[in-house]
């Protein structure tokens, strides 16, 4: 089966997860691409036989890679990388590529993208596989906004929500990145730990399924086995759990064209505490003050949270700003700017992006 498969980001955990699952089932990728860590990119294409091999913090490497992506039919592409500049990638592969899968676990690509990402997807008759678990979780379950009344996702807590006795003004860097369910990068460790995820995560869900912002929220799930919940129209609930293992969601785009691969994962789902679920209710977290406030953002100041929430990283991680100034930051600088786009392409949106971080020197 000539299937030819690129993975963007294969240097990440999530790359170096499926790769090795590729491999132990014989299923042969045809591109891959890194970006700092060229020593594992060029090792992954030696271990594993990969044609072509790309690296995109390379300014020669990316004008090959956009070649690449002119001149080849790919049938499964995966963006497991961060940031949104992958956003062009996907706008060049879209103009080449039909009837081909699109499975993406990279949310600021989402977010930056927007509905204009979406309904390119489809009308180029491509198939969005999203890939964070929440997001996958509803895949399977038809929603549309005019037939439910609420959505929720669910976080783990990370490393503080279920520890009430830390002060979250005196935690340090290597507290927070220290989630006790997985190992991750240190911006989405960062994400995790205050919560910010979620509020990306809640427009990352209303951009895939086109579901009003307000009837979207999060609850706390500490074992990390419930991913979501519908409140139907009609009062009925669905919810939606598999075990906290990212392979479920890697390997279920690969699955239209190698039906017969399996996961032998843990049946776990008769332990009752694996369905405790409750309320997020600690206002330790400063995000708990602006929870209404977010879920009222434009398109526009989705992105521009999006970005702020880098740059408060980036401060954080050099010791301009604390840990607990994270989200005031954002907020502060929010209702800073008030330019409007009507975005009409996927490059209107890269522009805009580009303008508000040149006003930080990002």
């Amino acid at each position: 089966m000539n299937i030819k498969i690129l993975i963007i980001g294969s240097t990440g955990k999530l790359g170096v997860k499926l790769l090795d699952f590729c491999n132990k089932k014989k299923i042969k990728v045809f591109c891959i691409t890194g970006f700092n860590n060229h020593k594992l990119l060029k090792s992954q294409a030696l271990k594993y036989k990969i044609k072509y091999s790309f690296k995109l913090s390379d300014s020669k490497n990316v004008n090959k890679f956009q070649l690449f992506l002119k001149n080849n039919k790919i049938n499964l592409i995966y963006f497991l990388d961060f940031g949104y500049k992958s956003l062009l990638y996907a706008d060049i592969f879209l103009n080449k590529n039909t009837k081909s899968q699109i499975a993406i676990a990279n949310k600021e690509m989402i977010i930056a993208g927007g509905e204009t990402l979406i309904n390119k997807i489809s009308y180029t008759k491509n198939i969005l596989v999203p890939l964070d678990s929440e997001h996958f979780s509803l895949s399977k379950s038809y929603i549309k906004d005019e037939n439910i009344q609420k959505v929720f996702i669910t976080a783990s807590g990370g490393p503080f929500y279920f520890n009430k006795n830390i002060n979250l003004n005196k935690v340090k860097l290597n507290n927070v990145l220290k989630h006790p369910k997985w190992k991750m990068g240190i911006n989405n460790s960062i994400d995790s730990s205050n919560f910010v995820n979620k509020i990306l995560e809640i427009f990352e869900l209303s951009i895939i399924y086109k579901i009003d912002l307000k009837k979207i929220d999060f609850l706390v799930s500490k074992e990390a086995y419930v991913h979501s919940l519908i409140l139907n129209k009609d009062n009925i609930v669905n919810i939606n759990c598999f075990n906290n293992d990212m392979l479920i969601s890697l390997i279920s785009p690969l699955l239209k064209y190698y039906p017969n691969i399996e996961l032998t994962t843990k049946k776990s789902y008769l332990k009752n505490e694996l369905f405790k679920i409750e309320k997020f209710h600690d206002k330790r977290f400063k995000i708990s003050n602006y929870l209404n406030t977010l879920k009222n953002l434009t398109t526009n100041k989705q992105i521009l949270f999006m970005i702020l929430n880098n740059i408060a990283q980036k401060k954080y991680l050099s010791e301009e700003i604390k840990y607990n100034e994270i989200i005031e930051f954002i907020m502060k600088n929010l209702n800073k700017h008030n330019k409007f786009v009507k975005f009409k392409s996927i490059k209107d949106r890269l522009k805009f992006i580009d303008y508000i971080e040149s006003k930080y020197d990002f």
